[in-house]
């Protein structure tokens, strides 16, 4: 034990320590727990909080700017062989359009217990990193096609080792997921190709034959997504976050199919489509 504690050390002594997260935010529901258990978690969500702020998690940290939010339902703790498991549910977003729920997962902790960022399996540890991972993927599948797939990996290889743990449930099902996630090429080039017109578009001096260049292949992109999976998450989520901006582009590349498009096959958001006819 002397030495797992030694090598957690070396390893975190010997990490530059940076901020991908430009804000991490930290919401936990101890409802579920009773007031003489609550002094478990005394700066719980401080450690969480420094976990994320204070560890290195990409190559290249000074070139994002991710907000992490993250919402916590603490279910239950139980006594195992003199060690307290705690049960938990959580949800990790961008507040934009990245949603990812994660249903009951166990973990050990200790009350002022550090959380240390390392390769070995931990079960809360590797919960947060397997998550942080997919923000980070999703994030960089925005700057070029498919350029999350190193972080898509970095969190699947978590959670095909934490499946095989003692803290095994429901890491099939998160496994499942991420593969799903990776495997949704459709989607991953939709989002790229937005935001290529995106930053275009925000340029002094925009190109507009790329801009709509891209915007075309969005909209394609679109109508395949409806044609191979039809409506439903992940892209109900993009189009909510998103809407608003797709009918100000639209309006600046004069490109009223996919308004037209939208406005039937995201019945959820017409009224923010039909602005797009207003003056």
């Amino acid at each position: 034990m002397k030495l797992y504690k030694i090598i957690i050390l070396l390893v975190s002594l010997s990490t530059i320590y940076f901020a991908q997260f430009s804000e991490v935010l930290i919401d936990i529901d101890y409802s579920n727990i009773s007031e003489k258990e609550m002094f478990i978690f005394e700066n719980f969500e401080d450690e969480i909080k420094a976990y994320f702020k204070n560890n290195y998690f990409f190559d290249d940290p000074d070139k994002l700017s991710i907000t992490l939010d993250i919402h916590m339902v603490i279910e239950n703790i139980n006594n195992k062989g003199g060690e307290k498991i705690i049960s938990a549910q959580i949800l990790f977003s961008n507040q934009k359009d990245q949603h990812h729920y994660s249903k009951g997962f166990d973990f050990l902790y200790n009350r002022g217990e550090a959380l240390y960022k390392t390769e070995m399996f931990h079960p809360l540890t590797s919960l947060l990193n397997c998550f942080a991972y997919l923000q980070i993927a999703y994030e960089l599948d925005t700057y070029e096609y498919l350029g999350g797939n190193k972080y898509f990996l970095k969190s699947q290889n978590i959670a095909s080792d934490a499946k095989n743990s003692m803290y095994s449930r429901n890491w099939q099902s998160r496994l499942k997921k991420i593969r799903k996630q990776i495997e949704q090429t459709i989607y991953r080039e939709l989002r790229y190709n937005f935001w290529v017109v995106i930053d275009e578009l925000d340029k002094d001096y925009p190109n507009f034959k790329e801009a709509n260049k891209y915007y075309n292949n969005f909209y394609e992109s679109l109508i395949a997504y409806d044609e191979y999976y039809g409506y439903g998450k992940p892209l109900s989520q993009f189009l909510n976050a998103y809407n608003i901006e797709i009918v100000q582009i639209s309006k600046r590349l004069e490109f009223q199919k996919i308004i037209d498009y939208l406005s039937i096959y995201d019945e959820s958001n017409r009224v923010i489509y039909q602005k797009y006819y207003q003056n």
